[in-house]
């Protein structure tokens, strides 16, 4: 079962990254606008990036037996630099398939679910926020490609 979560993982991750990679710097700071126009109060592409790392390192913060002593973090409201978020999401790639291999290996569970869930979890919640920063890009005039917006279904069935 863990060479099939990692592969869909790989390709999660992969579908991530493509977005980070092809989203110009201007990108980084598009907010959602709200109905009349105006931006929103909600996080910027490369906040809601930076919470996708949060979400996924919180399962290490909260593991008992977790190698990691330290798992950083950004500060509350801070906008990470394209560096910063590409380093974070490559190191929180790493650790997610290695918390999903300990608790398989270890028959345990995490967040109290199988770890398969807990993979479902995250590949349901950073599509969502897929999701929101191509509408944020959307509405504020960045133009990303057709390969890109719509390119991510399929991955899938590609190697």
């Amino acid at each position: 079962m863990l060479e099939e979560l990692t592969e869909i993982w790989r390709i999660h991750e992969r579908i991530n990254m493509e977005l980070l990679d092809n989203t110009p710097d201007e990108g980084l700071a598009a907010i959602p606008l709200l109905k009349d126009g105006k931006p929103g109060r909600g996080r910027n592409v490369a906040r809601v990036f930076s919470h996708i790392y949060e979400v996924r390192m919180s399962a290490m913060r909260n593991a008992e037996k977790s190698e990691m002593t330290e798992v950083p973090g950004f500060e509350f409201r801070y906008t990470p630099t394209r560096l910063e978020l590409e380093k974070c999401l490559v190191e929180s790639n790493v650790a997610v398939v290695a918390r999903l291999r300990n608790a398989l290996e270890a028959g345990a569970a995490i967040r109290k679910r199988h770890p398969s869930v807990w993979l479902a979890y995250l590949v349901s919640h950073e599509s969502h926020h897929r999701g929101q920063i191509l509408l944020a890009l959307k509405q504020n005039g960045i133009k990303l490609t057709d390969e890109l917006k719509w390119g991510a279904w399929e991955r899938w069935f590609k190697d």
